[in-house]
């Protein structure tokens, strides 16, 4: 009967030198971080206006004066 390897360890993760995977995920990570990030600072732009001037004097009401 044959004798079966024993597991000695687990490691979690992986190894990107075994293969171009590695890179790419490490690149995938990154660009969906900064995109996560980028694009609530640009709909916060987007979204921004500058305050509407209110003018203090009322309008001229000219119904009033037509009626006389």
């Amino acid at each position: 009967m044959n004798r079966r390897g024993r597991i000695l360890a687990i490691k979690w993760g992986m190894n990107p030198n075994s293969s171009s995977l590695g890179v790419d995920v490490t690149f995938l990570l990154a660009g969906a971080t900064a995109l996560a990030i980028v694009t609530p600072v640009i709909g916060a732009l987007l979204r921004w206006r500058k305050p509407v001037r209110v003018d203090e004097t009322p309008p001229h009401d000219t119904s009033r004066e037509a009626a006389s």
